[in-house]
């Protein structure tokens, strides 16, 4: 499951990040590798298909841990459905998966090898550096959080 979870995010993050960006920044970045406008314009469409996608799937996971969570609640539970929602969130996960490797095909085709691998390393260094923001940020907040408490009970 671990791992699943982080082929995931590994297959997710460039799309993630791509659709963040501003377009005119996206053109421009795609055009320095080598791509002519055509070819931008089939990237930008596969990486919003696959966005929209994304996003719908993972609403879709979201209700159904929220109903699973209510029919965890009774005394006696349905395990029945339970299971059946457990297989349902799979399968929705299962078909992320294949949108994000489906994704990936397709722009390693129209990108070719050495501006796709270029494309993935840009953006899993502009999320590291995400990453690295929101961790100090994270420790910030919890070492003021501390200090905060610290000096309530003082008082």
């Amino acid at each position: 499951m671990k791992r699943l979870i982080c082929l995931l995010f590994v297959l997710v993050l460039p799309t993630a990040l791509f659709a963040q960006s501003q377009p005119s920044r996206e053109a421009k970045m795609l055009t320095q590798f080598g791509l002519n406008d055509t070819q931008v314009s089939q990237v930008m469409d596969i990486q919003k298909k696959t966005m929209t996608t994304v996003r719908q799937d993972r609403v879709h996971i979201r209700l159904l841990r929220a109903q699973m969570a209510q029919d965890l609640l009774p005394a006696k539970v349905d395990m029945q459905a339970v299971n059946d929602l457990i297989t349902q969130e799979a399968q929705t996960r299962a078909d992320m998966q294949k949108v994000f490797v489906g994704a990936r095909v397709q722009l390693r085709q129209i990108m070719g090898d050495d501006a796709f691998h270029m494309y993935v390393k840009h953006f899993m260094a502009i999320h590291r550096r995400g990453w690295m923001r929101r961790f100090r940020n994270e420790r910030m907040h919890q070492e003021w959080g501390a200090q905060m408490d610290e000096g309530q009970q003082g008082s």
